[in-house]
C-alpha cells in the first residue's frame, strides 16, 4: 500500500501514463525505437520503485499495537507488542 492504495493501482497508474506519453511521442514524431527504448525503461524502474516502496517489511517497536484481524462475526483484538525476543515461532502441529 502507498498512499492507502494498493499497489497494483499505482503500477496500473505508471503504465497508463507511460503509455499516454508514448502515444503522443509517437504522434510527433519521435523515432519509435527511441520512444520504445525510453518507455519500457521508464516502467521498469518506476515498477521497481513501487516494489521496493510498497512490500517494505513491516516494523514494530516495543510498545506497538497491532490489530489483529479474526474471522468474520469475531471482534478483532489489539496486541502490544512487548519485546521481540519474547516472541517465539510456532513449531510443527
Amino acid at each position: 500500500m502507498i498512499f492507502g492504495r494498493p499497489t497494483n493501482l499505482w503500477l496500473g497508474l505508471i503504465t497508463v501514463a507511460v503509455s499516454a506519453l508514448t502515444g503522443g511521442l509517437l504522434l510527433a514524431g519521435v523515432d519509435p525505437t527511441v520512444v520504445a527504448f525510453v518507455g519500457t525503461t521508464v516502467t521498469s524502474v518506476l515498477g521497481a520503485v513501487i516494489a521496493i516502496v510498497a512490500y517494505q517489511p513491516p516494523t514494530v517497536v516495543q510498545g506497538s499495537n497491532i490489530t489483529v484481524s479474526t474471522p468474520q462475526g469475531e471482534p478483532n483484538v489489539v496486541a502490544t507488542v512487548f519485546s521481540p525476543t519474547q516472541i517465539t515461532p510456532a513449531g510443527p502441529a
